[in-house]
């Protein structure tokens, strides 16, 4: 899909006014949500990797990767539906009751199967069986991903509080890291204080949007309760193939490769994924209540603010891409030390990453979502994520690391192309027709 910059538009940009829009102040409070979650954990490695080793600090990483998947079970699709019927409903008090008690009460059965899929992966899966206990540390983070009601927050539009205080909570969490995990046999301590900093934010937080918002007494509302769980479900099934483009090189790197592979990719994994989740993800999330909105209030003026969107946000990740790319030497030997020179190579090849993963984001979230056309979204994640999946397989262990960065990069440009013809027929026969 073609993109032209409009400098002129870009120059006319008020910038005073920006900065004290909802908008921006929405991208920046999760903008530090995601510091939090991803930045801190990675500010903290230098001392990790050189306390745990390569090894060790591989195994902790897989088992964070494993965890994973459940946590996609346990997010479903609700990251982005509840997020929109949120901001769609927040005026009505006993709807937006009934999203929020239907989304909690799902996902804590979403985290009862996950905790069995975990106890079945403890009998099937050697890694599992070996260290059952790192495994379970990792789990518990879940409890806190279940809690946190992030997509509350986003549909409201009121994020500041609750990112300060997850910045504070995480913060915390970062220094015990640093204090107690010293040698390489403390790494399972790494990951249980990891996990309980997402268990803390996620309990008080849900207790503060009870109080906040008065939250607490609710009708039973059988019919918007289903919508919400059908709402999500395409979204869920996207979610868990699009998790093949990126967790699952990992997972094969482990089965055909050792520790130490895992860890160098790791390591370079890490840094790449605090860079998209700091960059992309709040200026999406932030974004995508508004663009709910804007889609449904008229089609044109939706259309129009999502090709301003898409065109800022594509120029930025292109410079995004270029830095990461040109200081990657230097990044690695900062963050993980000389014992990870490997990992310079890897990063790299993942640069163009953030600039494609924001592409497809802005793409299927602020289109196919935002315009509810995710009943596509499940197909676009399977036929991207099978390819990733067996170019990773089939790959791996012919060309080791290097090849999982390749079948993500692969993933990501087929997502795009899907995607952006979908939107681009949609355009033609709903929204050009109705100027």
């Amino acid at each position: 899909m073609a993109i032209k910059l409009n400098v002129g538009m870009i120059k006319n940009i008020n910038i005073s006014k920006i900065k004290s829009s909802p908008l921006f102040a929405n991208i920046v409070s999760l903008g530090l949500v995601q510091l939090a979650n991803y930045v801190i954990p990675i500010l903290i490695i230098p001392f990790v990797v050189r306390a745990l080793g390569v090894e060790f600090f591989g195994k902790a990483s897989y088992a964070q990767n494993i965890i994973s998947y459940l946590t996609i079970i346990i997010n479903y699709g609700f990251e982005y539906s509840a997020t929109q019927d949120v901001a769609i409903h927040r005026n009505n008090k006993q709807e937006l009751k009934t999203i929020f008690w239907t989304v909690i009460r799902f996902k804590c059965i979403l985290l009862v199967v996950s905790f069995l899929a975990l106890g079945v992966l403890f009998f099937a899966f050697q890694k599992v069986h070996e260290d059952p206990h790192l495994y379970i540390y990792a789990a518990l983070v879940n409890i806190g991903f279940v809690m946190f009601p992030t997509w509350f927050f986003q549909g409201m539009e009121k994020m500041k509080n609750m990112a300060l205080f997850n910045f504070a909570i995480k913060a915390l969490g970062a220094i015990l890291v640093i204090l107690l995990v010293s040698v390489p046999t403390d790494y399972r301590n790494y990951v249980l204080i990891l996990s309980l900093s997402y268990v803390v934010v996620g309990i008080i937080s849900f207790f503060y949007v009870l109080k906040k918002y008065d939250l607490r007494n609710v009708e039973k509302n059988k019919e918007l309760s289903q919508r919400v769980i059908r709402k999500g479900f395409p979204i869920f099934l996207n979610n868990v193939f699009i998790s093949f483009y990126a967790v699952i090189g990992i997972t094969v790197i482990g089965i055909y490769l050792n520790d130490y592979y895992v860890g160098i990719y790791s390591g370079a994994y890490k840094i790449i994924q605090a860079v998209i989740m700091l960059t992309t993800m709040p200026v999406s999330f932030a974004l995508f209540p508004v663009m709910s909105r804007k889609f449904n209030e008229s089609k044109i003026e939706g259309w129009q603010f999502f090709k301003k969107s898409l065109m800022i946000t594509f120029a930025v990740s292109l410079a995004i891409c270029f830095t990461v790319f040109v200081c990657s030497p230097f990044v690695v030997k900062i963050f993980l030390g000389s014992k990870f020179d490997a990992a310079i190579e890897t990063l790299r090849l993942m640069s163009v990453i953030p600039s494609l993963v924001l592409t497809a984001t802005i793409l299927t979230v602020q289109g196919l979502y935002a315009l509810q056309l995710q009943k596509y979204a499940p197909w676009v994640g399977f036929f991207a994520g099978l390819s990733g999946l067996c170019f990773n397989v089939l790959c791996i262990p012919l060309w080791g690391i290097n090849a999982a960065v390749f079948a993500w990069i692969v993933a990501q440009l087929i997502e795009i192309v899907i995607v952006g013809f979908i939107i681009l027929k949609y355009k033609k026969r709903y929204i050009v027709c109705s100027i």
